[in-house]
């Protein structure tokens, strides 16, 4: 009995022990624990305190980038050549945001919400249902599967992201450039990338301006990400960009590429350019060329077939196409400028007092030029005896190398560097490539020779234009430009750029003589591309052979025409080449018709008023044709009467016994005149011709009336003339 007592004695205190030896080692734990808690918690809020108040700001501060708007492009009338509109792109979410969400994620729910996603952007947007999947089979967490959808577009799709509870849609407004002329003046205007950055043309070159400054809203946000009442808050306002003012004209852009395409289906050349230039300064009023491209899809050919063969292509090789496609011929492309160079080769001398006009010389068909035997294109004729003025007009090679051995090599090539020959010319576009032009030592007086002529060295058209330019502007040599200013948002201006003078390069009498030159030369010539009736003009063609594998090539040759107009007192001067015409050789034939049909169109909008020689008038009133009449004919016969004469109709009503067509009583007004002529050339240069030009021109299409009604009156009126092309206004009641 005491054993047992004393047993449970001795159990009980064990299991005390026990109980104390686990309360001690409790307590120990969580004293170490308390004191590692307190070292860490000491360690976070004393020596890493720095470290962690950064930390939780960058999860509580937001801070928004507020893009700004990108500024227009315009015209130099004002008119929108490059807009920035409000759009959308769509992405998609694959994995979410934060780790807790991501945790959350269903798999068998994410399947379902991307096929509902791509049926739902597909039904709403030129996307299919495949590309869309086709985008979705990837790693990235997210995916941009639509871009520059509009505001319609987004409304039905957020109606079904709503309806079918679709999380993993986001989207995004954002602003989308747009240039609504399309392909016109594209070179000119240039591009942006995707992310907004202006890459060439206007957009690249004045991108400071266009671009804007971006904006900034800072805010201490809760973990749902709303702004904490009373915490920390900053804005900074963003600055929209400024709209640049170009000095292109729209108009003048579209003639100068409506003619270029004429002129390169007829003479089937590998391709044409041109440019307009104002001499007086510096404005490129027009610059083009045959292969354009659409800055609304920069990275894609305009024709369908060039779509086709770039589709193949490597991703080098797109590189390189779109490089070449978006290059600007006319200020990155070099060639031999030919004939026309021979007016700086004669504004040297004059200038220097080496020969004046009416110097004389002999051209043999060839020269020696240090045992160098160098022909003129007449070989084996020659000109003979002649002038400088008739060498000019004679385009005759040896008497131009003949000019430079009397003004010296040396002071043929100085003037070289004061015409810009041996420069680039400073125009505000990017790509302007070095002209091609050795040194003096370099080319020796056989490479000199060669160059009075306009071979032996290689120039781009915006060089020869800004040459010739300072001929026409008395001497002064101003720097191109294609931007002539700045504006705001209301089209006030902000800045306007002071056209800079470069230097004189000539006297102002030695340039009036050299445009006297110029302007014997259109009348020294038959062929009518070299005329503008009623006007005076100065003009230089030329031919000059291409470079083929190291070797001036007998078939492949650059045409080119370049004039100036009016010649007494210049407004602009303009440069057509044709690259490697089959159809014809010589610049008179190939650029010639090219740069009449621009210039012709450029008189008539810049409301020059034409000046006709009695010569002038008698030929073209032998030209026109005599209009029949045409009262009581049915409008359906009088057109094709009128179409089998090469006459345009045009239809009007009378409305109180008054014709009406266009501008009210226009035809009325022109029918007072009371002449034999619809408005002889001699009345104001104002004929049947222009008094169209008042009206709309749009061919009268019988479709759109009943083609029996019949015609009450007309104009121009029976036995009035009218040119070949030119509109007929019927009117009917």
């Amino acid at each position: 009995m005491n054993r047992k007592n004393r047993q449970k004695r001795s159990n009980g205190k064990a299991r005390v022990f026990s109980v104390q030896k686990r309360i001690l080692v409790a307590f120990i734990f969580i004293l170490v624990v308390f004191t590692g808690l307190t070292f860490r918690v000491g360690w976070i809020q004393i020596v890493a305190a720095d470290q962690y108040a950064s930390m939780a700001a960058e999860y509580q501060i937001k801070d928004e980038r507020i893009k700004p708007s990108r500024g227009s492009i315009l015209d130099r009338n004002m008119n929108e050549m490059a807009v920035s509109t409000v759009s959308y792109r769509l992405w998609v979410r694959l994995v979410p945001a934060t780790e807790a969400e991501a945790a959350l994620q269903d798999k068998e729910d994410l399947v379902r919400q991307k096929l509902t996603a791509a049926s739902l952007v597909a039904a709403e947007t030129e996307l299919t249902f495949d590309s869309i999947m086709y985008k979705l089979d990837t790693d990235s967490s997210l995916v941009r599967i639509a871009s520059d959808l509009t505001k319609p577009q987004i409304e039905a799709i957020r109606s079904g992201i709503n309806k079918e509870n679709l999380t993993i849609l986001e989207i995004e407004e954002c602003s989308t450039r747009r240039y609504p002329l399309g392909t016109l003046a594209a070179k000119i205007i240039g591009s942006v990338s995707y992310d907004g950055i202006g890459q060439n043309g206007i957009e690249m070159s004045y991108d400071k301006y266009l671009s804007g400054v971006t904006g900034r809203q800072i805010a201490r946000t809760d973990p749902l990400g709303d702004a904490i009442t009373g915490g920390e808050k900053a804005y900074y306002e963003s600055r929209d960009g400024l709209n640049v003012v170009s000095t292109i004209d729209e108009s003048i852009q579209y003639f100068v590429e409506d003619a270029l395409l004429r002129g390169l289906e007829r003479t089937q050349a590998n391709r044409m350019m041109a440019v307009v230039y104002d001499p007086r300064t510096g404005d490129i009023l027009a610059m083009a060329d045959t292969d354009p491209y659409d800055p609304n899809v920069p990275g894609m050919p305009v024709l369908e077939e060039d779509r086709a063969e770039f589709a193949t292509l490597t991703n080098e090789e797109q590189g390189e196409y779109l490089s070449r496609m978006w290059r600007n011929p006319c200020i990155s492309d070099v060639y031999d400028p030919g004939s026309p160079f021979k007016a700086i080769t004669v504004s040297s001398a004059l200038e220097d007092g080496a020969v004046t006009p009416e110097s004389w010389f002999n051209c043999a068909g060839s020269l020696n030029v240090y045992d160098e035997v160098i022909r003129c294109w007449i070989h084996p004729g020659a000109h003979g005896g002649q002038s400088v003025r008739d060498a000019v007009a004679n385009s005759c090679n040896p008497v131009m190398m003949q000019v430079v051995q009397v003004l010296g090599y040396n002071r043929f090539y100085n003037y070289l560097e004061l015409f810009g020959i041996t420069e680039k010319t400073g125009v505000d576009l990017p790509g302007e490539e070095n002209p091609l032009v050795l040194s003096a030592e370099d080319a020796g007086p056989v490479g000199l020779a060669t160059m009075a002529f306009g071979q032996g060295l290689s120039v781009t058209p915006i060089q020869m234009v800004s040459a010739i330019g300072a001929i026409a502007n008395d001497g002064k040599l101003m720097v191109p430009r294609v931007v002539k200013g700045l504006a705001d948002r209301e089209g006030n201006m902000v800045e306007e750029f002071v056209p800079k003078i470069r230097r004189q390069v000539i006297s102002e009498n030695t340039a009036a003589e050299v445009k006297e030159i110029l302007n014997y030369v259109s009348k020294f010539q038959t062929a009518e591309a070299a005329k503008i009736s009623g006007y005076n003009i100065g003009i230089k063609t030329g031919t000059t052979q291409k470079l083929v594998n190291g070797e001036y090539s007998e078939y492949a040759a650059i045409g080119s025409m370049v004039i100036i107009a009016p010649i007494e007192d210049p407004q602009f001067v303009a440069l057509v080449l044709c690259d490697t015409p089959r159809v014809g050789y010589y610049g008179i034939g190939t650029a010639g018709p090219v740069v009449n049909e621009i210039s012709t169109e450029l008189l008539r909008y810049l409301n020059i008023k034409p000046d006709y020689s009695p010569e002038e008038i008698d030929r073209l009133n032998n030209q026109k044709l005599e209009i029949g009449n045409y009262t009581g004919w049915t409008l359906a016969e009088a057109k094709d009467s009128l179409e089998t004469l090469g006459l345009k109709s045009n239809i009007g009503v009378l409305l109180g016994g008054g014709p009406v067509s266009g501008e009210e009583g226009e035809g009325e007004e022109g029918a007072g005149a009371g002449s034999g002529d619809a408005g002889t050339a001699g009345e104001d240069g104002e004929d049947a011709d222009h008094a169209a030009h008042d009206n709309p021109e749009s061919s009268f299409v019988v479709n759109y009336l009943d083609g029996n009604l019949k015609v009450v009156d007309q104009y121009p009126k029976p036995g009035m003339r009218v040119s070949p092309g030119g509109s007929v206004f019927l009117y009917w009641q």
